[in-house]
């Protein structure tokens, strides 16, 4: 039996609610081709906040062994999930009674952009941090800014200079737990064309006294990345 699609009514509903006007503009901009991300950036050598969240929560890097959680929670499967450690990303997580509510991705050196369909190459001490999600039934109790203070104290006490991340402009809730852990706005980075490998802008807010740390690219022909480990 075929399974029938939602309506497009029924579905640009859905993201009004969710997401308001904003919402249902850009999603109907990346039909065309039109997308862009927010860039954000946090310096680790500047004090970094100590966040506790809303409940009791172990917060720790995923190991292999966890694969079941983090499929579980709808946003990546288990091959994902391997493929994504192969190459030497690390997945953060918080835990509320044993199970697990929340992640995010962190890479070095490559990783792919998949809304805009392109690379983010990374220089020495940067580090990205992608694919965050939170279980909506948990998301009022400070589960991602909790996991992002311990991370970037993490990274930081491992020699990382500069976090990275990029956000949908019409998904508020992503905005404040990265603010309050001290990320600020950087630019934007953008994505033109319908196909695999889409041209790509990226505009600074403001000029820069040295190299940014990072270059948004455009896709490569073969789309798979190196196999070679990425340490981090």
């Amino acid at each position: 039996m075929t399974e029938r699609r939602t309506p497009v009514w029924v579905r640009a509903a859905r993201v009004y609610r969710e997401k308001g006007p904003g919402g249902v503009w850009f999603g109907a901009l990346s039909l065309v081709g039109y997308r862009r991300l927010l860039l954000l950036e946090r310096r680790l050598d500047e004090p970094i906040p100590r966040l506790a969240a809303r409940v009791e929560a172990e917060i720790r890097p995923l190991r292999p062994e966890d694969e079941g959680e983090f499929a579980r929670l709808g946003h990546g499967d288990v091959e994902t999930f391997a493929r994504r450690l192969a190459l030497g990303h690390r997945c953060w997580g918080a835990w509320v009674a044993g199970r697990l509510r929340h992640f995010a991705w962190l890479a070095c050196g490559e990783a792919r952009v998949e809304y805009l369909r392109c690379r983010v190459l990374l220089d020495e001490g940067v580090v990205y941090a992608y694919h965050a999600y939170t279980d909506p039934a948990c998301r009022a109790l400070g589960l991602s800014a909790a996991r992002q203070s311990l991370c970037l104290t993490r990274l930081r006490d491992e020699g990382l200079t500069l976090a990275l991340a990029a956000i949908l402009p019409d998904n508020p809730s992503s905005l404040p737990p990265c603010i309050k852990v001290g990320y600020r706005r950087v630019g934007v980075a953008r994505a033109f064309g319908t196909g695999p490998r889409p041209l790509i802008s990226v505009r600074l807010d403001r000029e820069r006294p040295g190299a940014a740390g990072f270059t948004f690219a455009r896709a490569l022909p073969n789309p798979a990345l190196p196999t070679a480990p990425v340490r981090l």
